[in-house]
């Protein structure tokens, strides 16, 4: 079946010069009444997670993260409110203990919610809660750690993740954990790639999916057998690990996604859509073997008849664009949706009618959300500024979603149409208000430029604390990773962009050629070519910053990247003078050690090829900071971690070294216990106050520091 293609995009930017040349005055506040974001507030700033509407669409329940600096303590709690009354009705659903981690919510009814914890358990379990008595039951007590419930009411069962060994239910799995791990030699035999994966060694355990039989009286949940492991009776290759899974409408079905195993796996991604009886009595059956590919977010329709997910069509290309896919259940036929539609959704899902798909896509400096109309493949983009994703519909023209921005973290909002027929967003949770209504958040102003391939490239600006149009502010030139990944407008709980404004940084992003949000072809314009368009972008838009905006210092310009930026930031080293100094975290050096020591061979293939063939060798070291490492001589800060398999640490001590032997001024940060990220809240305050430190060394800027 063929569509014609028709697009609503009511929020379209013009690709010219903007006004972040020359901001409003009205845009600053008064700076002796504002506070500055500062690394501890950052840290210790609420993380709202997992929000999920009532069966009856009136209230919300949602898992609460916190961290405290004194205590150096964490913990999770659930936390409810009626979406009518609004946010002054929110309570602790459970309490709120250091140490202590509830998470997942599902509701089970309109006063049952089951959720996981370990509460004194061997491992984390299923217990709920009634949101009138309060009363916290257990369900389930494993030796084995489960994670992912999700419950199906017609199908009188929960699903959820467990690791296991093959051939072993949950508590055998355990007491196997246990024998592995007294044994007298620590020693682990492979026999094929990937032996790790981001910060862990893939062992002989697989997570797979169980169900389990429950039954609801009296708004009391109690299991009525054992858990079924549900890809068990799978023909290929044991270790099936599925994820994004969905019961059917009439509960006889799950539908799920799951990498296929095999030698192959490591540089060949291809991951199956299937289906298998919720009770595990036969082998899934997989709807997409006409596919080699990434696939993922498979979801049924609400009548069953139909499923949705999302395909890539290359064994190879993680980064391709995704297809919107539609199968039949009855005629078992596939449709593909808005097929000449440039943009790859990352997540989707039915309206409740069943009429309309809800697409998340990256797009532009946003991550939006799209309406899909089936029936004449029209898209329309409903949400606005902001990386929103979807929670639930609320009425036939209103949607509950969950919104981040440069300025808040995520935040639950209201999207309705109006009298005109436009949607509006509302917030209506307001967890950090408190505290981010009196700091500094810059608003998020861009700019366009033509960039390489004589291409409009965006740029995201963000204006310093205390900022003055007369003066001139060092500029924090932050650089993205990836290379597919562009900088959307949202909040980041690593890199966050407004801790290093409100130290006195006028800081820029450029989403240049390679990343997500602008296209396919812009996506896949830097294949075997890291180092060519992606730099001329930066350089232009530099150029064009530089030239356009009176405050910006051309004399005190930073560098700073992760991953791919890291990358960058090494590649500029060789390229270019005219930064004042680097800070590098994660960074590749050498590109072809990367390419044998990284946990994702296969994207590397697909990005330069294989070293030991030699067209694509030519590929690897025309585009290696280290084949230019003889022109380097700007200073670099290096950050890198021992658990990082990702882009692994010999890649940061290779740096280090070469600059050290070049008599570079350079100093080296090493966290062994962290992985590609920064995770552990004293660990991001050390890397923070560590970045600053050397920054404001090279701009002459006084800035925030640990402990002072």
């Amino acid at each position: 079946m063929r569509f014609c293609c028709l697009l609503t995009i009511p929020f379209l930017a013009t690709h010219v010069l903007s006004d972040a040349f020359n901001p409003d005055p009205n845009s600053f506040p008064d700076w002796g009444k504002t506070g500055k974001f500062d690394p501890e507030t950052f840290v210790e700033l609420k993380r709202l997670s997992t929000p999920v509407l009532s069966p009856n669409r009136t209230k919300v329940v949602y898992s609460q993260y916190q961290y405290n600096i004194k205590d150096n303590a964490n913990g999770r709690n659930l936390r409810l409110f009626d979406i009518q009354k609004g946010f002054q009705s929110a309570i602790d659903l459970t309490d709120y203990k250091y140490k202590q981690g509830d998470s997942s919510p599902i509701w089970v009814s309109d006063d049952l919610i089951a959720f996981t914890a370990t509460r004194g358990t061997a491992a984390s379990n299923i217990f709920t809660i009634s949101t009138t008595s309060l009363k916290i039951t257990q369900v389930t007590n494993f030796t084995n750690g489960i994670s992912g419930i999700s419950y199906g009411k017609e199908a009188g069962r929960i699903a959820f993740i467990s690791k296991v060994y093959k051939g072993m239910g949950l508590e055998e799995s355990a007491k196997e954990r246990k024998r592995i791990a007294s044994l007298p030699s620590s020693g682990i035999v492979f026999d094929h790639q990937n032996v790790r994966f981001f910060d862990t060694w893939i062992l002989k355990d697989r997570s797979q999916l169980f169900t389990i039989p429950v039954k609801l009286v009296n708004n009391s949940i109690t299991t009525t057998g054992d858990p079924v492991n549900i890809v068990e009776k799978y023909e290929g290759e044991w270790g099936l690990e599925p994820s994004g899974y969905d019961f059917s409408a009439d509960g006889k079905s799950i539908v799920f996604s799951a990498k296929i195993e095999g030698k192959n796996e490591a540089w060949s991604a291809d991951t199956g859509i299937f289906v298998s009886p919720v009770d595990g009595s036969t082998a899934p059956t997989r709807l997409n073997s006409n596919y080699q590919g990434s696939s993922a977010s498979p979801v049924y329709s609400n009548d069953g008849k139909s499923i949705a997910w999302l395909q890539q069509t290359s064994k190879q290309n993680v980064y391709g664009q995704n297809q919107v896919l539609i199968y039949d259940t009855s005629t078992k036929t596939q449709t593909r949706l808005v097929e000449y539609w440039d943009r790859s959704p990352n997540s989707i899902s039915f309206s409740d009618d069943d009429s309309k798909l809800i697409l998340t896509v990256p797009y532009e400096k946003d991550v939006a959300l799209f309406e899909l109309l089936i029936s004449n493949n029209t898209l329309t983009r409903i949400s606005q500024d902001g990386t929103t994703s979807l929670v639930s519909q609320l009425s036939n023209d209103s949607y509950l979603v969950l919104t981040n921005t440069f300025q808040y973290p995520d935040t639950l909002f209201k999207l309705s149409k109006d009298s005109n027929g436009k949607y509006e967003s509302i917030q209506i949770s307001f967890e950090n208000n408190p505290v981010l209504d009196k700091l500094w958040f810059s608003p998020t102003e861009t700019f366009w430029f033509n960039g390489a391939l004589n291409e409009t490239v965006q740029a995201l600006v963000l204006y310093p604390y205390g900022f003055n149009p007369s003066r001139k502010y060092p500029v924090f030139y932050l650089i993205h990773g990836g290379p597919h990944s562009s900088w959307y407008d949202g909040w980041s709980w690593r890199w966050n962009p407004n801790i290093y404004a409100n130290q006195g940084y006028l800081l820029v992003i450029v989403n240049f050629h390679g990343g997500d949000a602008y296209g396919q072809k812009f996506t896949d314009s830097i294949l075997k070519n890291w180092g060519s368009y992606p730099y001329e972008d930066l350089m232009t838009g530099l150029d064009v910053l530089l030239d356009n905006a009176p405050f910006a210092d051309k004399e005190n310009v930073l560098g700073v990247g992760a991953s791919y930026g890291g990358y960058m930031v090494n590649w500029m080293n060789g390229q270019t003078d005219r930064f004042k100094a680097f800070v590098n975290h994660d960074g590749i050096f050498n590109t072809v050690g990367m390419y044998y020591s990284t946990d994702i061979i296969g994207y590397m293939e697909v990005e330069f090829g294989i070293p030991w063939i030699p067209e694509d060798r030519k590929v690897y070291e025309k585009y290696s900071p280290e084949t230019y490492a003889n022109n380097w001589k700007t200073p670099m800060f290096v950050v890198h971690s021992g658990m990082d398999f990702r882009v692994p640490i010999s890649e940061g001590l290779s740096t280090f070294t070469t600059l050290q032997r070049k008599g570079i001024e350079s100093k080296f940060l090493y966290f062994p216990d962290e992985n590609h990220w920064v995770l552990k809240p004293q660990n991001v305050l050390f890397w923070v106050s560590e970045i600053l430190e050397w920054c404001g060394k090279y701009t002459n800027t006084t800035v925030w520091s640990l402990g002072s």
